[in-house]
């Protein structure tokens, strides 16, 4: 329940004894939820547990499906929406600075372009290029040739991604689509020319009909699916590397430790810094492939050398 959760979250990090020094100017931050439990319940509570600046006054502004505390968010110097739909309710309701966290940057455009004079920013969950290929050479080092679909709403990744497959020693192979219904053809070709396939969180691409094409497809040409959620790898893709609700915490967290607040004045996109992996070992074992364990995995990915 809602009341649970203020008792949960809200004492704790108004009262907890913080050492690290404090922003420039200590503001008044609401919290709204698009829901109460789930994913965004964990992110929440991980911050909790966060060092936070004791300059600044958290408050409780409720969530979505349990109401908004008005009151709360009238008077917040900045307000932190958790997922999508709490963005989009304060957008239409309120005046503050918006962090949107829990977000896509495909999500953040649509909203913007929605609001295009609200002071929205956001820390979205959509990973470096450079990210998602260290983690293709890791698991699948044979891999030479990578795939990737491109919908309408990610045409500037294009180019993005084709650099950082040429930095990791690969070549990349891109297909665009325009609908759903383009998605087949272009995906049978692409599996035929490539060795794996990358998934990137194009609306068109990411839809839930999209995604099981994809899985099923891939499996029959027996090519490695590298995704960007744990639920796409627990669906049968091979790998991904995401944000866990504990990692957007802890960024959120640094970002308010570093004074970052006062940037809202202009928007801005914060790109994720701390990530997660997960694999699918049984696909592995499938594809024959000996993946390293999670934790060398991550620090293969952020370029740590180990001993």
């Amino acid at each position: 329940m809602l009341r649970g959760w203020r008792t949960l979250f809200l004492l704790p990090v108004i009262t907890a004894v913080l050492v690290l020094s404090a922003p420039a100017r200590a503001m008044d931050i609401a919290f709204a939820l698009s829901h109460a439990s789930g994913p965004h319940r964990i992110f929440l509570e991980a911050l909790q547990r966060s060092p936070m600046p004791r300059s600044h006054h958290i408050a409780d502004g409720g969530s979505v499906d349990e109401g908004l505390d008005s009151a709360v968010l009238e008077r917040a110097d900045m307000i932190v929406a958790v997922g999508a739909r709490a963005t989009e309710e304060i957008l239409k309701k309120f005046s503050a600075p918006i962090l949107s966290v829990l977000v896509s940057r495909s999500q953040y455009r649509s909203l913007i372009a929605a609001y295009p004079d609200a002071a929205l920013s956001a820390m979205v969950l959509d990973h470096p290029a450079a990210r998602h290929m260290r983690l293709a050479g890791a698991v699948a080092p044979n891999v030479r040739t990578v795939g990737l679909i491109i919908g309408p709403d990610s045409l500037d990744l294009e180019k993005v991604f084709s650099t950082a497959a040429a930095d990791s020693g690969v070549s990349l192979l891109s297909r665009r689509i325009g609908a759903v219904e383009d998605l087949l053809p272009q995906l049978e070709q692409l599996l035929q020319a490539s060795d794996a396939l990358l998934m990137i969180p194009d609306p068109i691409v990411a839809s839930q009909a999209s995604a099981r094409t994809i899985l099923l497809t891939s499996y029959r040409y027996r090519k490695p699916i590298l995704a960007y959620s744990q639920a796409y790898v627990q669906a049968g893709a091979l790998a991904a590397v995401y944000s866990s609700p504990e990692d957007v915490a802890g960024d959120l967290a640094a970002w308010l430790r570093s004074a970052g607040t006062e940037s809202l004045r202009q928007p801005l996109v914060l790109n994720p810094v701390r990530f997660s992996v997960a694999v699918n070992r049984q696909v592995a074992r499938s594809l024959g492939l000996d993946v390293p364990s999670d934790t060398e995995l991550i620090d293969r990915i952020a370029g740590v050398a180990r001993k």
